[in-house]
Parts: C-alpha cells; structure tokens; sequence
C-alpha cells in the first residue's frame, strides 16, 4: 500500500511540475508576442521593409534612388532591427522559443546582408553582386515564413492562441 501511495504522490508531483513548466513557458510566449520589445522590433522591422518596398519591384525608379534610399535609410533600419531582435533573443529562456526566435534573426540577418550587397552592387555597377543580394533577399523571406509557422506550431503546442499571423 506505501509503494501505490508514493508512486500516486511521484505521479502528482510531475504533473504539477509539467504544469508548472509548460506554464512558464506559456507566459513567456505571450511576454514575447505581446511584450513592448517585440513591439518596437516589429515596428523596426516594418520601417526597414517599407524603406526597402518605396524604391523596389513596382516602386523602381533608377538605381540612384534605390542607392540613395538603401544608403540612407534601409539599411541603418535593418541594422537596428537586427541587433534589437537579438538583444530581444538574449532574454529568452526557453529552449523551444529560442530556437524559433533565432530563425526569425536569421531572417533579419540575411534582409540586412541582402541590402547591404545591394548598395556595394549599385556602387560598384556589379550585376553578379546584385543577383547574390536578391537571392539573400529572397531567402529572408523564406526564412521569415519559416519564423511564422514555427511560431504558430510553437504557440498550438503551448495551447496559446496566436492572433494577427493567420494567412
């Protein structure tokens, strides 16, 4: 009778602590989507995008605008939001969030790497260049697609609901 009573009691104990964890977990998921920090990181992000959007695809002008656009304006935003994403990374604490998160700075990463490349091909004339950041670009994208549905599987397994990400 002892053993059936402890194995009841061992059993509890790891549900409470499952409950425990996986509520921690879910409070810091919320902290992250809702947080100010996220905020401010999203607002960066949606600037540096609309700088990079104002001068390309249907906005193309010349390559002196986007020069001058990318130089002076996109890429400082994505470098800001690169280092707040990853200053916003180094807080987290669990190991699931922080692995979708670093998807997400990987996509910022290459967005910046991308408009970077782009102002050394307009100044150097370099189509090869060119073509190299568009692919970096284009796998940005790709890579922040990627950031959405691991957010989302993330959020279903949590039991949270995401709101603003439905496609």
């Amino acid at each position: 009778m002892m053993k059936k009573s402890l194995k009841v009691v061992i059993a509890a104990l790891m549900v409470v602590v499952c409950m425990a964890g996986c509520g921690k977990e879910q409070d810091e998921l919320l902290e992250y989507i809702n947080g100010d920090a996220r905020k401010e990181v999203a607002e960066l992000e949606a600037k540096a995008k609309d700088s990079f959007l104002s001068v390309s695809g249907d906005n193309y002008k010349d390559d002196e605008t986007m020069l001058q656009e990318f130089s002076t304006n996109t890429a400082d935003l994505a470098k800001q939001v690169v280092d707040k994403a990853a200053a916003l990374g180094e807080k987290l604490e669990g190991e699931e969030l922080k692995k979708v998160h670093e998807v997400y700075v990987n996509s910022l990463k290459n967005f910046q790497s991308g408009v970077d490349q782009t102002v050394k091909a307009l100044k150097d004339g370099d189509t090869d260049l060119a073509s190299q950041a568009a692919d970096m670009i284009s796998k940005a994208n790709e890579e922040a697609s990627s950031y959405e549905e691991k957010l989302k599987k993330l959020a279903e397994d949590l039991d949270v609901e995401l709101k603003g990400l439905e496609k």
